[in-house]
């Protein structure tokens, strides 16, 4: 055996032992999902356990069958108070409120309102099983 295949040999070797270890690696957050229904809006919450700004709030109306999503606008008054606020990205005056510690372990059920034009709409939301 030469030198040049035992070199190529060694590398296949610690390339096997090594890529299994890294791909086995877990997620830094995990993606909770959560569905309601209020007033016949259908809403479906994206929670990311462990970065929280990357969470959403997905709302379809059932007149228009269009659906809004909304992003965090910040905790901003809410700090320590279990609450945290979504709004949309265009300037529309609409914004959800849920009932919730940001940093807690994911509940089963969540409680929030939606406001637009002018009327809250309180809802519940429920963990789903999967996606």
């Amino acid at each position: 055996m030469n030198y040049r295949t035992l070199t190529v040999a060694v590398a296949l070797i610690a390339v096997r032992l090594v890529v299994p270890f890294a791909s086995a690696e877990p997620k830094a957050y995990d993606t909770v999902f959560y569905k309601g229904k209020a007033a016949g809006l259908r809403i479906v919450f994206e929670f990311d356990h462990g970065h929280v700004e990357a969470s959403n709030v997905k709302i379809t109306e059932p007149a228009s069958g269009k659906t809004t999503k909304f992003y965090l606008s910040g905790r901003d008054g809410q700090t320590g108070t279990g609450k945290i606020r979504f709004a949309p990205v265009k300037g529309a005056k609409k914004e959800v409120l849920l009932e919730m510690d940001p940093l807690g372990d994911p509940q089963s059920t969540i409680k929030g309102s939606y406001t637009a034009a002018g009327k809250t709409v309180p809802f519940t939301l429920t963990k789903r099983k999967k996606h």
